[in-house]
């Protein structure tokens, strides 16, 4: 943890909780960072900031993980909690503590919503139309879901309130990894939304709406080695590719548990 000159220079980093510079901008033309336990929207056209937001609840400069949703909310994920700010203005909609889930990285990810009436609302011509979802049958109220230590937590996209938990069995304490796919993108026997989970040596099917348990399966018998998963499926691989990056191909909060790993190996506590 931070010392107090240390957490006090991040504090004063910033002279508002948000920054804003009052420009309009479209869908199509913003890039969300996040760096230092800070949240950025920029240009991509020419790199100018449209905000600057800290990550609701206090990050101290720690590792911030980011989804943006299809129905135009940035959520955020960082020592132990997950948050949910406005795309177009950087303000907070809300914060979940998530009770007895310690204060390490979170990876965060927000199941599809079916209609985007904010993207819709704000946008125009159709150059930002989402991938279609052929067979989707089943509108479902959008789900966050935050994970840390062996532990899923799906959240009320908006209101913040949680829905359900799942404590993966036989994953420990690694940052699952997780994957959600539309209606219908993989077996035709599910008619809703499904999360994959991936934790340890398991992988867990579950219903994104309620939590109910589809299927486990143990998928290693390895004695050695990392325990931590990295999942595709063909569709999914599609989005990442043209719309975000994330833990299973860019290992930012693997790597950091990796090298705390090491510093406690070396001795360092």
């Amino acid at each position: 943890m931070f010392g107090f000159d240390e957490k006090k220079n991040y504090d004063d980093d910033d002279t508002s909780s948000v920054d804003l510079n009052g420009r309009p901008f479209d869908l199509k033309d913003v890039l969300v960072c996040t760096t230092h336990g800070k949240i950025y929207a920029i240009s991509k056209t020419d790199g100018s900031r449209y905000w600057r937001q800290k990550f609701p609840g206090g990050a101290y400069g720690s590792l911030v993980s980011v989804f943006i949703s299809d129905s135009g909310k940035v959520i955020l994920g960082c020592n132990g909690k997950t948050a949910c700010i406005d795309l177009y203005t950087g303000e907070t909609k809300w914060v979940n503590k998530m009770k007895g889930m310690g204060i390490e990285e979170v990876g965060v990810v927000c199941s599809i919503s079916q209609q985007s009436p904010a993207i819709q609302d704000r946008t125009e011509g159709g150059d930002d139309q989402l991938p279609s979802y052929e067979g989707s049958t089943v509108e479902e109220k959008q789900v966050v879901f935050g994970c840390t230590r062996g532990k899923v937590v799906a959240i009320d996209a908006d209101s913040g309130e949680e829905l359900w938990r799942y404590n993966c069995p036989g994953g420990g304490y690694n940052i699952p990894s997780l994957l959600i796919e539309p209606t219908q993108q993989g077996s035709s026997r599910w008619p809703f939304q499904v999360l994959y989970a991936g934790c340890g040596k398991w992988i867990y099917c579950l219903r994104v709406s309620t939590g109910e348990v589809l299927w486990t399966n143990r998928i290693s018998s390895s004695k050695f080695g990392l325990g931590m998963i990295c999942m595709a499926t063909p569709w999914t691989s599609r989005v990442r590719a043209e719309l975000y990056t994330d833990f299973s191909n860019t290992p930012h909060a693997q790597f950091r548990e990796l090298e705390r790993r090491r510093h406690s190996s070396n001795g360092g506590g």
